[in-house]
C-alpha cells in the first residue's frame, strides 16, 4: 500500500520533456537516413548491372555465340534486355530514383566473352547529384565499379 507522498507513474510534464527530446533526435537522424536509403538504392542498381554483364558474358562463352545487352527503352533507366540468338535470357524492369547515363545504347558480347569497346555507366541519385557512382565495362568483358562519377 503506498503511503502520503508517495507516487507512482510519470508527470505530465516529464512525458512532454521525454517526447520533446525524442523529437529532436527523430529530425536529427532523419536527414542521414535519407542518404543511407539513395546510396544503397546505387549499389543495388550497380549490383543489377554487374549481375546483368556477368550473365551475358558467361552465356556468350557457354553458346560460343553473340550476346546482346540493349537498354528497354530511350535510356537505360527504363530497363535493359540480354538477348541471345532471338532468346531473351534477362530483362530488367525500369529503375527508379537513379538516373543512368551509358555510353553505348546496347552492345555485344562475343563468344569468346569480350565486347568491341568499353562501355560506362554512370549512375547518379535523382534527387542528389553528389551521391554517384561509375560503372565500367572493360573490352575483356570484366566490370569495376567506382564511387563517383565516370
Amino acid at each position: 500500500m503506498l503511503g502520503l507522498g508517495q507516487q507512482r507513474g510519470y508527470t505530465l510534464l516529464e512525458l512532454m520533456v521525454t517526447l520533446g527530446i525524442v523529437s529532436i533526435l527523430a529530425a536529427v537522424a532523419v536527414p542521414s537516413f535519407n542518404d543511407v536509403i539513395r546510396t544503397q538504392r546505387l549499389r543495388s542498381v550497380a549490383s543489377d548491372l554487374n549481375a546483368t554483364f556477368q550473365l551475358a558474358r558467361s552465356e556468350a562463352v557457354k553458346r560460343n555465340t553473340d550476346v546482346t545487352v540493349t537498354r528497354a527503352g530511350s535510356s537505360w533507366v527504363e530497363g535493359w534486355t540480354v538477348t541471345a540468338a532471338g532468346d531473351t535470357l534477362r530483362s530488367q524492369d525500369a529503375v527508379s530514383g537513379v538516373n543512368i547515363t551509358g555510353s553505348a545504347n546496347s552492345f555485344i558480347f562475343r563468344s569468346n566473352g569480350r565486347i568491341d569497346s568499353s562501355v560506362t555507366f554512370d549512375l547518379v541519385s535523382s534527387a542528389s547529384s553528389s551521391v554517384a557512382k561509375c560503372v565500367r565495362l572493360s573490352l575483356s568483358g570484366s566490370t569495376t565499379t567506382d564511387d563517383g562519377s565516370c
